[in-house]
């Protein structure tokens, strides 16, 4: 089966409805990730196939949550979910930030040949991004602990924003960690196509 195909399908099973240009353009990321991915170690991951599922997928498993205009996705590594989001939702602006120099670089490729005018490529540290309290979501995937991210994105989002934090397995201890900062709203569990692991997505918001 092609990429086109399995992603069409994946996202179909997730109940997910892309467009076949959505698709496609999908499909022009993985090429460019695959190609940037063998001079700039962006990704572990090699296998394209293994691509589309444990990053594809993945990061469209949390496309049914972003229900607010402006996004920052911190620790996007090489644009995931940020940069997926961003294909599929392109009338919302995304800040996708991250510290590593190389990653950032790439975003800012795929930034320029794709025409997504909706990217702001940040490359810094989370604690140090001056745009503060404007966000609808922070989201991460896989980038720190709970805690973590909470004390370091605390600042992010907007009175009535929330954090989305893509996590495997579920997080019991990570929970037990969390500062009185934030309220736990809800834990979803998470269907990924073709990945046979635990997913959950962790939606918290600020107190008070």
């Amino acid at each position: 089966m092609s990429y086109f195909d399995t992603l069409k399908r994946g996202a179909n099973d997730m109940g997910i409805s892309l467009s076949d240009e959505t698709v496609e353009r999908l499909v022009q990321y993985l090429g460019l990730l695959q190609k940037w991915n063998k001079a700039y170690n962006l990704t572990a991951i090699r296998d394209a196939d293994k691509m589309v599922s444990l990053h594809l997928l993945d990061s469209l498993a949390t496309l049914p949550f972003i229900t607010g205009k402006k996004v920052i996705d911190v620790g996007t590594g090489p644009g995931l979910p940020g940069m997926i989001l961003a294909i599929c939702l392109p009338d919302h602006d995304f800040t996708l930030l991250d510290s590593n120099g190389k990653k950032t670089r790439f975003l800012t490729q795929v930034k320029m040949e794709m025409g997504l005018d909706n990217v702001t490529v940040a490359n810094e540290r989370v604690e140090k991004h001056v745009h503060q309290g404007i966000y609808d979501h922070v989201t991460s995937r896989a980038f720190a602990s709970l805690e973590d991210m909470i004390n370091w994105c605390l600042p992010l989002p907007s009175a009535n924003g929330n954090f989305l934090a893509m996590k495997g397995v579920y997080p019991d201890d990570e929970l037990a960690q969390l500062p009185d900062t934030v309220v736990v709203q809800e834990i979803k569990p998470l269907s990924v196509p073709t990945i046979d692991a635990e997913r959950h997505m962790v939606i918290m918001t600020r107190k008070g």
